[in-house]
């Protein structure tokens, strides 16, 4: 978790470039869905969410939550219309996030995320999906949730 915290201070200092490949997986009813592939960073992730733009939806790890800090949140207030988060995550987080932020969301498997940030996604607008995450380092691969999310975008 340290290493997540420390992308995450820097990434608005750093010059972007984006580790992994970013690529749309499906357009749906005018929303882009795109994948961030396996090897990108939490900070990668923030760099390509930079350069993405409004209007935003990003489906993140539950895990990733606890490690947003101030400029971080900044990042994501002007460059995000939503935060969907998948997974286990502590209940007081959730209390927290849902007390100061109409930003975020929490749901508790990452079928739920997708159909969730269909929701919120408008016309014309993105919906960015990375594999990588705290789950991640604990299972050691992400092609399952790749796999997860592109069946998900099948059934909407």
């Amino acid at each position: 978790m340290a290493q997540w915290a420390e992308q995450l201070a820097s990434a608005r200092d750093r010059t972007p470039r984006v580790t992994g490949v970013l690529g749309t997986v499906a357009s749906i009813a005018g929303v882009d869905y795109m994948e961030l592939s396996a090897g990108a960073t939490l900070d990668g992730t923030l760099q390509a969410i930079s350069g993405l733009g409004k209007p935003l939806v990003w489906i993140a790890d539950a895990g990733v939550a606890g490690s947003l800090d101030e400029r971080v949140m900044e990042l994501l207030h002007a460059h995000v219309d939503a935060v969907v988060f998948h997974g286990k995550a502590d209940p007081a987080l959730v209390d927290a996030w849902s007390a100061g932020s109409e930003l975020a969301y929490f749901t508790p498997d990452l079928r739920t995320a997708v159909f969730t940030a269909r929701e919120l996604a408008v016309q014309g607008g993105k919906v960015l999906f990375c594999p990588d995450g705290p789950a991640l380092q604990e299972t050691g691969s992400s092609a399952g949730s790749g796999k997860e999310y592109r069946l998900a975008l099948k059934d909407l």
